[in-house]
């Protein structure tokens, strides 16, 4: 019983007077490093994109939009310059005009090229006070940068702004000009209808009177001449007599062929041409690129497998009081003259010359128009026809367009 006793009493002090390292003693367990079993584990959605500037904009919230956009300059710069364009737009929305023509300026200095400058000219050129500089950055932001809201909006400011110029040389041309270029511009179907009333207005002084335009020659009657030999000196439709007036009388609103000595005769010498539109079943006469008159007009029935083609066409033969070849069921031409019921030319035609069948016409059905009823042709009311057939010559482009 004492070796017994002896023995436990030894294994306990070696236990306790051995270094700890001898005898190894089981040790606590310690958490490994990151997120243990324990804890909630993590989403594993990606985070939702921010909504940009330009929603912001689309949504009406301007505050929102100049925040986020001035935020994604910095992200991403290769966009700053149409980041820059809505900033200024979203100030303009806030009638904070400092704020807007600061961004314009800073869009016009940064990014000189780019397409957003349009906006930027338009809105630095209608603020400014100076004259010269007014002018400069509307006509900037019409011609470096027609495709722009700007330019459409530079247009209508520009021809108002030099129509507002009495002393301004040639204003009423210029402002044509301006007006026109607005017109060729994405522009609104009702803003479109304010700017040609205008036009209109305007050419019945620049196009049918004998006022002289930087587009038009005015020629001193000499001893000897006579309406049809000036006519065809300079390429223009001579007349017939009292049956067309032809490009100078129409012009100089004169109401015989009788001119003299010293008369001063206004004659247009920009190219005069027309296009055509299937869709707004229209025709429009252009000088140079600028708007003349818009007429209504029918073309071919599609359905009936006599649609008018689209293309540019030459204007060929011209005829007054012409004569209609109809085709008969068998085939055949038969040839109505003028003044038959049957004959549905009207008092004037104008051939196209790649298509000598296809022409621009008169009408003897007046109810046609603005329809596509025809067998292919363009039809126009006479008295209107007759007003394109003195101002329009042969060889004049006519472009068909859908």
């Amino acid at each position: 019983m004492k070796k017994f006793m002896f023995l436990v009493i030894l294994v306990v002090a070696v236990y306790f007077l051995y270094p700890k390292g001898w005898w190894p003693r089981p040790q606590p367990a310690v958490p490994a490093p990151g997120p243990q079993a324990t804890q909630p584990k993590q989403s594993q959605e990606p985070a939702q994109p921010k909504t940009s500037g330009i929603v912001f904009y689309e949504q009406g919230k301007y505050k929102e939009a100049i925040a986020r956009l001035e935020d994604e300059i910095k992200e991403d710069p290769s966009g700053a310059d149409k980041y820059l364009d809505y900033i200024g737009w979203s100030y303009e929305k806030l009638e904070k005009a400092d704020k807007a023509l600061k961004i314009w300026e800073r869009l016009v200095k940064e990014h000189p090229a780019s397409v957003y400058c349009g906006d930027a000219y338009y809105q630095i050129g209608k603020r400014s006070k100076d004259r010269l500089e007014k002018l400069k950055y509307l006509e900037m932001a019409q011609t470096k940068f027609p495709d722009s809201q700007g330019a459409r909006e530079a247009g209508v400011e520009l021809g108002d702004y030099y129509l507002s110029l009495a002393d301004e040389p040639n204003r009423e041309y210029k402002a044509r000009n301006a007006y026109s270029l607005a017109l060729r511009s994405n522009i609104t179907k009702e803003k479109a209808a304010e700017i040609k009333n205008r036009l209109g207005e305007l050419n019945k002084k620049l196009v049918f009177s004998s006022f002289p335009t930087p587009d038009s020659t005015v020629y001193t009657v000499k001893p000897g001449d006579n309406i049809t030999a000036i006519s065809r000196r300079y390429k223009v439709e001579t007349g017939s007599g009292d049956i067309a007036l032809g490009h100078i009388r129409r012009i100089n609103g004169l109401k015989t062929h009788n001119i003299f000595p010293e008369d001063k005769l206004k004659i247009l010498t920009g190219a005069i041409w027309a296009k055509v539109s299937k869709t707004t079943l229209t025709l429009t006469l252009y000088i140079n690129n600028d708007f003349i008159k818009e007429y209504r007009i029918s073309v071919g029935d599609p359905t009936k497998n006599s649609d008018t083609p689209v293309g540019t066409y030459t204007i060929g033969t011209k005829t007054i009081h012409p004569t209609w070849y109809k085709k008969t069921e068998d085939g055949r031409k038969e040839e109505v003259p003028y003044g038959d019921k049957r004959n549905v030319l009207g008092t004037r035609w104008m051939a196209f010359k790649e298509s000598p069948s296809l022409g621009i016409h008169g009408t003897t059905q007046p109810k046609s128009i603005g329809k596509k009823i025809s067998n292919g042709c363009v039809r126009m009311y006479n008295a209107e026809v007759e007003e394109v057939y003195d101002l329009i010559s042969e060889g004049a482009k006519v472009v068909v367009e859908e």
